[in-house]
């Protein structure tokens, strides 16, 4: 197995990126491909590990650039090269830490989406109360949904939830206003319908707390709320967490014990294992997306999630589930 990696995007681009990778070969199991800039790639790693290779281009897009359009001034850039080997079937999946524009752009016209699918969906799994976490999507791909996205982003969830993680008949949500049925917007209360007929294990509308507490295995909305809440998340874990580090650091606590928090504190993070990669679903090769600031041990997980996503062949699984429930009839959005 093979995967490709995309080393010119991110903020730390090349060097965490071609770090992550050499630490995910000290114990990963699949190759990798290394695309960008043979120097500058060789300026951080001159001595390429076992079962490594790089795949030379000096083209890659940058974070202030349109997707679309420079992605067709630059057919070679390094996001689009790394998504035109998985189509090739040369690497099972790519990453990339850059534009998300640019990755869903790439991975669409390179790799094109699943049979069936309307809109490819980010989904990003999110530290929870409970151990496994929940899978949120869209965490913002898609601003603008209707509710047979929404039906399609629950399906392709619980095919990967169930995948990864072994979890039989996720439990299913709709990121609503209040939990009775009814409540919401006429985009949530259109979904609602169509969620509580899909073979699914649906368990209704579910409020954000109670998404934080583990309720559900998959919760999804439209990318705008999505986005948002991801963002707000983030945010609220940082203001928290900072000065508790603070604390803790100038604290006269034993060391196991400010180990042990630390390690708890470790999940809450950005850079924690949750967050080290999203998925995009609905794509039709696997397609990881990686924060722009993470570093190394980040990209290192998120290729261990690759390795997973591939191995446990989530886009036939969705393909399937999507094969078995059409989308109701409706005038399919293909933009």
């Amino acid at each position: 197995m093979k995967l490709a990696v995309d080393v010119m995007g991110g903020d730390f681009a090349p060097r965490e990126l071609v770090l992550g990778a050499q630490l995910y070969l000290e114990t990963g199991s699949a190759g990798l491909f290394l695309v960008g800039r043979e120097p500058d790639i060789r300026a951080v790693l001159p001595v390429l590990p076992a079962n490594c290779e790089i795949v030379h281009t000096p083209d890659f897009i940058e974070m202030g650039e349109a997707p679309v359009t420079a992605l067709r001034r630059k057919k070679n850039a390094s996001v689009a090269i790394a998504a035109r080997l998985v189509k090739q079937g040369k690497a099972q999946a790519f990453l990339s830490a850059g534009s998300t524009g640019a990755q869903m752009a790439a991975s669409l016209i390179e790799i094109g989406r699943i049979p069936g699918v309307e809109r490819p969906s980010v989904f990003v799994l999110m530290p929870t109360t409970a151990e496994l976490g929940v899978l949120f999507g869209d965490a913002g791909a898609n601003v603008d949904c209707k509710p047979t996205h929404l039906l399609q982003f629950a399906l392709m969830g619980a095919a990967y939830y169930e995948a990864i993680f072994r979890i039989s008949k996720p439990k299913v949500g709709l990121l609503n206003v209040g939990s009775e049925p009814g409540k919401g917007n006429e985009l949530s209360k259109s979904a609602f319908e169509l969620l509580e007929k899909a073979p699914l294990n649906f368990i209704g509308n579910i409020e954000p707390d109670h998404m934080f507490a583990g309720e559900a295995h998959v919760v999804v909305a439209d990318g705008f709320v999505g986005n948002i809440l991801l963002k707000s998340s983030e945010g609220v874990a940082e203001m928290i967490l900072n000065p508790l580090k603070k604390i803790v650091a100038e604290s006269s606590l034993p060391k196991e014990a400010v180990m042990a928090l630390v390690d708890q504190m470790r999940r809450y993070q950005p850079g924690s294992r949750e967050f080290s990669g999203a998925p995009l679903l609905g794509i039709a090769g696997g397609s990881i997306v990686c924060h722009g600031k993470s570093k190394a041990r980040v990209i290192a997980n998120a290729l261990h999630l690759a390795t997973d996503y591939a191995k446990t062949d989530v886009v036939g699984t969705i393909a399937k589930r999507l094969k078995k429930s059409p989308c109701p009839n409706e005038q399919s959005d293909k933009s």
